[in-house]
Parts: C-alpha cells; structure tokens; sequence
C-alpha cells in the first residue's frame, strides 16, 4: 500500500532526454545502464520500499528507488518517462511533489512513495525479563536465553532459515516474540560469523508502525523508559539526522535507532532495535588439552606493543595467553615452535593463537603507511587449505615486523614474504 494515495492536474515537464544511459522497465525489472564509468544494474520492484525525487548540488536530477540497495535513476537518461509513468501508476507516487522538484536547480530530496507495513510491534505491561531472555510465542510458550549458543538455536523448531536481500543466512522465528514488554514480530539473527559454539551475539528487528514513520521510535522509547528507567546504563541522543536510545544490563545492550532524511541518509521508515551480547564466556579461551601437553622447543620474543585480537567470540582460533608461556616469558610477545605436537603459536600479553605447521602454507608481512591514518602493521599466515585464504594472528605499528622476519623465518622453517605497502588513507 502507498502512504500517498492522490494524483491532481499537474504540469508534467520532464528534463530532456539527453544522457548517455538507458532504461528500460520489464515486469517487476528495471535495468538502467549508465556509461560514465559503464555500469548495470537493476531494481526489484516487489522488494521495492520507498522512492524519492532527488536534485544534487550540481543540478543532477534522479528518481531514487530503494529495493534493500540504493538505485539513483537519472532523469535525463532514454526511457525515463515511459519508465516513471509506469512506476507512479502502479504504485501510485505522489507526483504532485515529484514535478513540483525535478526541475529545481537548488537541491532536493523528497519522499514521493513509501511501503507500507502492518505494525510489526505492539506494546505489553506486566513483564520484567529483558535480561533474562526472550519469549517465542508458539502454542506452548518458550523461553529463550540471550545465553542460548547459535548451534542450539538453529536446532530450535521455531526457526526458520532464509536469505536476507544481502545474500547472507539468516534466522526467523514461526511466531511472534516477546522481549520484555515488546511483542515483536520479525526478530531475527545473522548467521554469517566463524564461529556457532558460542551465544549468539546479536539479535535484529525492523519496528514499523502503520504508516512507516517515527511513532515506532516514539512508542518503544516510551516503554523503555518506564521498564528500565533513567540511569546511568542509559545512553541516547536525539539529532535532526537520527535518534538513539541505548541500555545496558546484565552484560546485555539494547538498542533503538531512527533515521531521518539528512544529506547522505533517507529516512527508512522504520525503528532499528537491536540486543547485543557483551558477556564474557572465558571457558571459550581454555585450550586445555593443548596447554597440558605444550612444550617450547623454540621462540622469538618480539617487542612490546605487538597484539593478537581478542574478539575470541567470532574466531575459534583465538585463545588464553597458555600459563606455561607466561610462567616462563612473562608478558612478552612471542612466537613459539612445539616440535612435539607440530605446532606453531603466536601469542600477545593475554591471547595467542596456535597452528599445525603443515597448515601454514607462509606468513606474510602487511605494512600500511602511516597517512590521514596512523598506519600500522600485521603479521599473517596464509593457510594451505582452504586455498588463499590468510589469517591475521599479530598486529603492531608500522614496520613492527620487519626487522623480526629473518628470526620467524629460521624459527618456523616458513617463507616469510613482504606483501606491497599502501597507505593508511
């Protein structure tokens, strides 16, 4: 359904055919080709959410279309007309509004046409739980934790999989959940990380009213305050260009998020919620079996400063800093060869990541110049299989490495390469 539902008697001037593109408009497709760089692309009309007349600051004029990825159609390309006439009568754009502006020489950016939604929200009393977990609302309640790992929830029967517009795995739910006081009605989970043996680490929802604008922001805004109060967990601001409302409690953040038409944004017609997992799981860094039977047959220590990532919950590869290490070296960094178990480990103050040598095909040496950034340096190891692909396991600052690749080179019996340098821009 359209939010505008009028047509009147209006001038209908159009901006002269003259550019080098082409459109054309076949069923629910429209392909346009742009020759300034050559470029084609194409708009799904059914994932169609809203459109707007746009006029830049150098007096360019588009129809911008929205189908989950952003289409800026110019008006002097061949087959516009024909394109929007067809566009405005199935979809009945506002073209009061759209001739009143495509001709304007001072920019321009106006909504003509937006998608509609049953509410896919609605608000309840009487319940407390938010950091305890959230409610499917099958036939038979069930409660789950925000605790709840991404291997577990997919076996959940509740779950449906499906392909987000952006080509990635994600998952639904068969009814409705309740987060707190909030029934919502298309909570869902990206299921595109390294790793599923930990809890899932966020949760999405797109809160539409029933007229796409920011009474959904108003509305969850409104009932937060009164659930979770006003503290010091809180944190929100409220701009011309976007409004933000965050809350922390039990190792849980959770999110509102409304964004408005500014220069580089448009205004989605929807409240971004979103819950964050930000508690620790530290059994995830344990490596038991390995830390019981180690032995340091070599090392380099490499000097202060150098890191390995600590973002163990998407890369099952990262691990504690092994006490053997630390009883013996301190907190230095350190690269080390275990002759006995054929392993590799590269380890910072407090995180390390450990390799079979016959996965490590060379580690390769990435310095990026310091430029509008500071620049900096990793240290990384290509794999032999999967066939190209690298894994970064130490960063540092510019040229941290290079002094260190003749020592890594001997200790590891692996080529060392020096990858071409770029800068930090």
């Amino acid at each position: 359904m359209s939010v505008f539902d009028h047509k009147k008697n209006i001038n209908r001037n159009y901006p002269a055919e003259s550019g080098a593109g082409t459109i054309k408009l076949a069923g629910n497709r429209i392909n346009y080709t742009e020759q300034h760089p050559v470029s084609v692309s194409e708009v799904r009309l059914e994932d169609l959410q809203y459109a707007y007349v746009v006029v830049t600051e150098e007096q360019e004029s588009f129809l911008f279309l929205f189908d989950h990825h952003r289409h800026y159609i110019p008006a002097e390309d061949v087959g516009f007309k024909d394109m929007y006439e067809a566009l405005s009568a199935k979809f009945t754009f506002d073209d009061a509004v759209f001739f009143e502006h495509i001709m304007s020489i001072q920019p321009v950016k106006k909504i003509i046409w937006r998608r509609t939604y049953e509410p896919t929200y609605d608000i309840l009393t009487g319940f407390t739980d938010y950091s305890e977990g959230f409610e499917i609302q099958s036939p038979e309640k069930e409660f789950v934790s925000w605790d709840t790992t991404y291997e577990e929830l997919a076996k959940n029967p509740y779950v449906r999989f499906k392909q987000s517009p952006y080509i990635q795995k994600i998952s639904k739910f068969a009814y409705p959940i309740r987060l707190g006081n909030i029934l919502l009605r298309n909570f869902h989970v990206y299921y595109d990380q390294m790793r599923e043996d930990v809890s899932v680490l966020q949760f999405y929802s797109d809160c539409f009213d029933a007229l796409g604008t920011d009474k959904s922001y108003d509305d969850l805004k409104r009932i937060l305050l009164k659930d979770l109060g006003i503290d010091r967990n809180r944190f929100n601001y409220e701009r011309e260009d976007q409004k933000n409302l965050n809350y922390n409690f039990g190792g849980m953040s959770l999110s509102i998020c409304y964004t408005y038409d500014s220069k580089w944004n448009f205004d989605g017609g929807y409240t971004a919620l979103s819950v964050e997992n930000k508690r620790d799981y530290f059994s995830l860094l344990i490596d038991q079996p390995y830390e019981e039977g180690m032995v340091v047959s070599n090392y380099a220590l490499l000097p202060e400063g150098i890191r390995v990532s600590e973002d163990y919950k998407r890369n099952s590869k990262i691990k504690r800093r092994p006490r053997k290490i630390t009883d013996q070296f301190g907190d230095k960094p350190i690269i080390w060869m275990d002759e006995r178990n054929s392993k590799i480990g590269f380890s910072s103050r407090f995180f390390s990541q450990v390799f079979d040598v016959k996965d490590i095909k060379t580690i390769r040496i990435q310095n990026v110049l310091p430029a509008k950034g500071v620049g900096g340096s990793s240290l990384e190891v290509e794999l032999e299989i999967p066939q190209g692909q690298y894994a970064i396991v130490m960063k540092g600052d510019c040229r941290a490495f290079d002094s260190y690749a003749d020592k890594i080179k001997a200790l590891t019996g692996k080529e060392v390469i020096f990858e071409i340098e770029y800068y930090d821009c």
